[in-house]
């Protein structure tokens, strides 16, 4: 897919990933919608960023915690656009919580913006591409989903049911829209963390390192540009610490 002059929709734009992943989609020429939940400053600052490289970019509110509100995104990106063609689901949280530990609050705040929010937002994408277009949808998991532990239980179980909804998306929005995965491993300090944090984590990697936001931009730009023979799919990007 030409990038150029199409729009991009990235939950959780503002910060972290989704920062990276907006500003690589407005190099390549994309429009970009920028979607937050109380990232006002920070959102309003990517998309300056995003205008300055020459495209134009807005930004949509939405709280995923009332998963309802997704599908307005879409919305939003249609009467400022009047088209859609890449959907980025990026925006999670990660939380705490063992088998024993993992309460229904942290159960639901997991599934309402981890799997339900991409579920209606993924629909309402698919419904704003016309029959013989060609649009695009990237889940961000992880790789846990794909090799579960016993930490991070309510979040584990969100990222396998992307997944999973990431082969089901495929098969029934096909031919028109290809539907991918990138499942990661560590790839920023969670907030507040410093750099002894990652070294520590390197030391379990096969490949004695921690990863980058571009390593992820590079995998993502191989979905979006690099070939639209690819759909149902997940690339790992997590220096092969899903072997251990």
């Amino acid at each position: 897919m030409e990038l150029r002059g199409k729009t991009a929709i990235v939950t959780g734009g503002a910060r972290r990933l989704g920062r990276a992943f907006t500003l690589a989609l407005a190099e390549r020429g994309a429009n970009v919608v920028i979607h937050y939940s109380r990232s006002a400053g920070p959102a309003e600052a990517v998309c300056n960023e995003a205008e300055a490289l020459g495209v134009q970019a807005i930004t949509a509110q939405a709280d995923f915690n009332q998963p309802v509100q997704a599908p307005r995104i879409v919305e939003t990106a249609m009467k400022a656009f009047g088209r859609v063609d890449v959907l980025i689901n990026s925006a999670a949280i990660f939380e705490e919580g063992d088998f024993m530990t993992t309460n229904i609050a942290n159960w639901d705040r997991h599934f309402n913006i981890n799997l339900k929010a991409p579920f209606l937002l993924s629909q309402a994408f698919a419904r704003h591409v016309p029959e013989d277009g060609l649009a695009k949808i990237v889940n961000i998991a992880d790789w846990r989903g794909l090799r579960p532990g016993t930490d991070h239980v309510a979040y584990t179980l969100t990222k396998a049911a992307l997944l999973t909804l990431t082969q089901i998306m495929a098969q029934a929005l096909a031919p028109r829209i290809t539907v991918n995965a990138l499942a990661l491993g560590a790839i920023l300090p969670p907030p507040g963390a410093g750099p002894e944090h990652m070294q520590a984590l390197a030391q379990r990697i096969p490949l004695r390192r921690t990863g980058t936001p571009e390593d992820v931009v590079a995998a993502l730009m191989l979905l979006l540009e690099g070939s639209d023979f690819i759909t149902g799919s997940v690339i790992l990007v997590d220096g092969g610490e899903h072997l251990g």
